[in-house]
């Protein structure tokens, strides 16, 4: 019998190795990386099915001795928390490779580097020690910069210097900061146990402000979105954007692992700073979203305000609630999320590059693609708070709970959503248009039956989300 949790955590690894070993004159590498991103769906379900629901501690935790005379090892394990964001990042790859243009799936680097990162996140979000968690947390950078710099269409290469700065800053503030915890404890423990290690209180201050200034880096908060918002104007490779925007997600991750209880009691007066950042952001990205005319800003825009929505709830209602309930209810919302954003990055980049391809009107595509446009309406319905997932159960419970902790915090992030989501629904007013030349009206396809099938199999997982986030587990 395969060990499942070992077996998940090397897939990536191994496809990748199989995609760089295939022909390239076939879609051979696409077809291991469709294999190896199903396989790894499928080994999470059986995850799921072994769980045990009602503990809240790490399972199937595995331990590699590295230096054993220095106590450094790996250690990974998984909780129904990691296991969910994996859940949503794994579909969520699988629908960045459904949505590849034939001319990307014959491109081995593409896919390699795709899966490579995948890999990062698959380690990262199960590492249950400083060291594996520091390890792949620095490593992720790497696969984005080299996927950006040949696939993202990217025309000022200052977008990816900014990138490159912010996150190697990112990453020797935060080896600095575990050489001081490594100081105190003379070796590696579990993340949960940082809190215990007895530090003076300048040196805890020292530690967690550069642990928090590390993950704020991953995440589109001001003045650390810039290089994010930048890059993602200009991809128009559907795998590339997804992969991109998942980014974010390792610095949330990282505050929800860290914050509760390992975050030391001395910084947590500083939570405020980091809540005005948050707000400033807020408020920022949801002016230029409404003022930017490109649809993927438009949902760049919407993804940062849920992102901060996340963190806000992370830092503010720890104080409130419990700490796993809240975190699950950002899990469900998390899963549903991945899904329905990188179908509508998807679908948003194939028709414009349809429109680009037939030389006619991206505005008038829809009119033109009924099948096509049904489905992204729905996508887009759901994105705007249709209450047919648990997306919108733990969204409203999340900003319920703002609203009491604080009226004027809540009134903000509520408006902002608000006119956001305001600004993505014209988008479909606006895409009704029959600009569009009689040549290329007889060109334009509609989706095909095999999408088709696809997403509304993707709708389903959505729909059935909403009577029970955890219907899967068997």
């Amino acid at each position: 019998m395969f060990n499942l949790p070992i077996l998940l955590l090397l897939l990536p690894i191994l496809g990748c190795f199989f995609v760089m070993t295939a022909r390239k004159d076939a879609e051979n590498a696409y077809h291991i990386s469709l294999l190896t991103v199903g396989s790894g769906i499928f080994v999470i379900l059986r995850l799921f099915a072994e769980l045990n629901l009602q503990q809240t501690e790490r399972q199937f935790i595995h331990r590699l001795d590295w230096l054993s005379e220095s106590n450094i090892y790996l250690s990974f394990g998984f909780d129904t928390f990691s296991l969910m964001l994996l859940f949503g990042v794994y579909v969520a790859f699988l629908i960045g490779f459904v949505g590849l243009q034939k001319n990307s799936r014959k491109n081995k680097s593409l896919l390699a580097w795709g899966l490579y990162f995948l890999w990062n996140m698959t380690c990262f979000l199960s590492a249950n020690d400083m060291i594996s968690f520091y390890i792949f947390f620095a490593a992720m950078p790497v696969p984005i910069f080299m996927l950006v710099g040949n696939f993202g269409n990217i025309k000022k290469s200052v977008n990816l210097y900014l990138f490159f700065i912010f996150n190697f800053a990112a990453i020797l503030i935060f080896l600095c900061a575990l050489l001081i915890v490594y100081k105190f404890y003379h070796g590696n423990l579990p993340l949960q146990e940082i809190a215990l290690i007895n530090m003076p209180k300048h040196a805890a201050e020292i530690v967690w402000s550069g642990v928090c200034l590390s993950l704020l880096a991953r995440i589109p908060i001001w003045p650390f979105h810039y290089w994010i918002s930048a890059l993602a104007s200009n991809i128009k490779n559907p795998l590339v954007y997804i992969i991109t925007c998942l980014l974010p997600l390792s610095g949330l991750y990282g505050f929800m692992r860290f914050w509760q209880v390992t975050i030391a009691e001395s910084v947590r007066p500083y939570v405020w700073g980091l809540v005005i950042f948050c707000l400033i952001t807020i408020i920022f990205i949801t002016l230029i979203g409404i003022a930017h005319k490109d649809f993927l800003y438009k949902l760049f825009a919407y993804m940062t305000i849920y992102y901060l929505l996340f963190l806000l709830a992370e830092v503010l209602l720890s104080f409130v609630l419990l700490a796993d309930t809240l975190q699950m209810n950002i899990a469900y919302s998390l899963f549903i999320f991945l899904l329905v954003t990188s179908s509508l990055i998807v679908f948003d980049l194939r028709m414009e590059q349809e429109c680009i391809d037939k030389k006619c009107d991206y505005r008038g595509i829809l009119a033109h693609m009924p099948k096509r446009a049904k489905i992204f309406t729905l996508f887009i319905l759901v994105a705007l708070g249709l209450p047919i997932s648990s997306m919108f159960w733990n969204n409203f419970i999340i900003i319920s709970a703002l609203f009491n902790f604080s009226f004027v915090i809540g009134t903000m992030v509520m408006f902002a959503i608000l006119l956001i989501t305001v600004s993505m629904l014209f988008e479909l007013y606006i895409m009704r248009d029959l600009k569009i030349t009689k040549s290329a009206e007889e060109q334009i396809e509609d989706i095909s039956q095999y999408n088709l099938a696809f997403f509304a199999a993707i709708l389903g997982v959505i729909l059935l989300s909403f009577f029970d986030p955890l219907w899967f587990v068997l």
